[in-house]
Formats: structure tokens, sequence, C-alpha cells
């Protein structure tokens, strides 16, 4: 525990009544009360995480876009100024390293949202592939001067407009603005990780605490509350986002995650591309899908998957829903039955067999029978 970082708002969190946990080797908040209550809080109105383990890289010079355009599998070329775009980074091989969000300042200038457990690996592997490819470009590993917090839920606007005297409401979906709030410049991107409308603010680390300040009124009217990484992870997987190291990951290549739309064949060459087509044009091996579960029992990750007596895959992720009251989760399954919900299916929990039953995220299966 003595080695974990902490985060600027450590202190702030703890007069909030945080309990805490280690994740990717910091300090973070799991909950600051219910977990279930803050999940619910984001679904119906607005919840505030504080995402500041989250690493930041920038990128910058004439060579900038060709050279991300290499390594990611999305395009960067093909989104305007002012817009972010979702993107794995493959190694050669096909796999995973990472997944990040990309915000497009300027055509030579690109700032980039990786995963606090990566943040070391993939800065190390753009400076390795920018010298591999000779690359003008600068690569810089700015996480320690920033901080971020994600305002998630149906409120999030006003909230936000509430906090900052800064209108966002009609920007739109991934896109951003930098504003100067609080003596400095701030990212403010209409982007999440909940399945819910929201904003991701990324801002000096100076300036963190009189962003978290400023929601102050709103937490006490009821309006907004903090959350933790226990409701973030179960928003996430009710609306079928994959996390790092679970749905992604050097063995699940995108195209076995269900992000292929993520992969842009058309361009001349990427990291991962010959990979990729062959994987493509043989067939996958195994697909991740998403299951609710008919138990109590919450399957959790590394579970085995039969399907009669045959072992087919394993269990990727494993949590509870409030939303349907039931645990969920997602798992990599043999092609055989991948995608066939008549598939029988069951996973070995501690010598028991939990049934799994494949389905669409829950978010999306919710709006689409509230349409």
């Amino acid at each position: 525990m003595n080695n974990l970082q902490k985060l600027e708002l450590h202190e702030f969190h703890l007069r909030n009544c945080a309990k805490f946990t280690p994740f990717a080797g910091w300090n973070m908040p799991v909950a600051f009360g219910r977990s279930i209550e803050e999940h619910m809080q984001t679904r119906e109105k607005a919840s505030l995480f504080d995402v500041s383990h989250m690493g930041e890289i920038k990128v910058q010079g004439k060579d900038a876009g060709l050279f991300l355009d290499y390594v990611l599998t999305n395009e960067v070329k093909s989104i305007n100024v002012g817009k972010a775009l979702y993107s794995p980074i493959c190694t050669d091989a096909g796999g995973v390293l990472d997944d990040l969000i990309v915000y497009k300042r300027s055509e030579k200038s690109f700032f980039l949202c990786v995963n606090a457990s990566n943040v070391a690996s993939d800065f190390e592997h753009f400076l390795e592939q920018k010298k591999r490819v000779g690359a003008d470009c600068e690569i810089s590993n700015v996480s320690a001067s920033w901080g971020q917090i994600a305002l998630q839920g149906p409120a999030s606007a006003q909230v936000l407009f509430a906090a900052s005297g800064i209108e966002f409401k009609d920007l739109p979906k991934m896109s951003f603005r930098e504003v100067d709030a609080f003596g400095g410049l701030s990212l403010v991107a209409r982007s999440g990780y909940t399945g819910e409308d929201g904003f991701e603010i990324y801002c000096p680390a100076r300036s963190i605490l009189d962003w978290a300040n400023s929601f102050e009124e709103q937490r006490l009217s009821g309006m907004v509350r903090w959350a933790g990484l226990a409701s973030r992870d179960s928003l996430r997987l009710e609306a079928g986002f994959p996390l790092y190291g679970h749905e992604l990951s050097l063995d699940i290549s995108p195209l076995q995650a269900g992000i292929g739309w993520a992969v842009k064949w058309h361009k001349d060459d990427f990291l991962g591309k010959s990979a990729l087509l062959v994987e493509k044009e043989r067939g996958l091996a195994g697909k991740v899908v998403f299951y609710e579960v008919d138990d109590r029992r919450i399957p959790r990750q590394g579970d085995k998957v039969f399907s009669g007596e045959v072992e087919i895959g394993r269990v990727l992720s494993g949590g509870y829903s409030p939303m349907i009251e039931s645990p969920i989760g997602s798992a990599w399954l043999d092609i055989s039955v991948a995608g066939n919900s008549e598939a029988e299916l069951f996973a070995e929990v501690r010598g028991n067999q939990v049934g799994l039953q494949q389905s669409i995220p829950v978010l999306r299966k919710l709006k689409r029978s509230n349409a």
C-alpha cells in the first residue's frame, strides 16, 4: 500500500467518506457509500468520477497525424479538429497493447488518454515506433501534470453549467472544447465510459481541487454525487464497453472483441494490419460475448465456461447489474457457440455450475425495449 500513488484529490475524497482500493498502482476510491446507489444515480441524474490515474500523452509535429495513423488501427486523418476518436493499439501480431481516446487539437497536435496500467509501456512503444519509421514528431508523457474528472449521467450538461458557468449542452458527442477555467486551460470532451451522456474534464493538476469544489452546491442538492471504481465497472459492463486486460488483451484481437469498426482496412498500413487480415480471412477462433445469469452467484474473470462437458471459453468480466437486479458478465467463447443464444452454457464457479444466457449488453437491451 505504501508504494501506491495518491490522487491529487486524495484528502478531498477522504473528507467525502471514500473507501479506497489499490488499482493500477494507485490508491483509488472504490465507493463513497453504496456502489449500487452510485450506479443508479449515474443512470438517473449524474455522478462524478475521479479518473486522474489515467495517462495523458501528447503527440505533436509535422508527422504527428501520419504517425498515429500507423500505430493505431483507427484513422485520425478522418476526423476534424475538435473531435475525439477511440482506437486500439495493436502489435505486429494483431494483439491489443491498449485502447485509448485521441483528441485532435490541430492537424499537428494530438492529446491521448491511455489506461493507467499501460502509461509507461504505451509511451515506450510509441518512442520505439517513432524511431522505427523515422517520424518527425515529438511524443511527451504529460500524465503527471494532468487530472481528470468524469461527469456522467443524463443531468451532466445541467450540472456542468451550474459548476463552471460555461454552456456545453450543444457540444456534440465525441467532440471537445478547450476552455479557460479555474486558472488553467482545461479540455472538456463529451465522452465517457458509462453508456450515459456525460463529459470528461482534463484539467491541470493544480486546478482539479477547484473543479471538484465547483460541484459542491449541486452535490448538496442531490443532483450529483461522487462515485467510485465499483460503480464505474458495473456501468461499463451494462453498456458493453471493453476494459483492457479483460475484453481486450494481447490474446484478444479487436476483431474477436467485436470492435472491428475501429479497424480501418483502407489505410495503406498500420501495426497489426497483416495479422488481422489473416485472422479475418481464416475466420475467428472465438469472440467476446455478453451474458446474463439466472442465478445469484457471480462468475468472475478466469472461470471456465462449458457447453455440456466441453470447455469452450472463459469468463472475462463478471459483476452485478442494478438495472436488471441480476449478475451479468462477458466471456470469450469458441466461435462454434459464440453468438448462438440457443447454446446451453454454464460457468464453473467454485465447483458449481452457473447457467449463462448470451445476450446483447443490458443497457442496449433496455433502450430497445423502451423505444
